[in-house]
């Protein structure tokens, strides 16, 4: 998959405050970790393609 298919950073860290206002209305505290870890999980992946991105444009 090349660059120009993958998502942006932006993308993930839509999806990260998306899965983290869900847990901040979330009653029971086992799901609003899991949510939480989820939203981890997508700003890991917006500092992954952060990192792609750069490397592909200094070469």
């Amino acid at each position: 998959m090349g660059i120009e298919r993958m998502h942006s950073p932006k993308y993930w860290r839509d999806r990260a405050e998306e899965f983290r206002a869900k847990a901040d209305n979330c009653e029971y505290p086992d799901t609003r970790d899991a949510l939480r870890n989820v939203a981890k999980n997508y700003d890991d992946l917006a500092r992954s393609a952060e990192e792609i991105r750069r490397t592909a444009e200094a070469a």
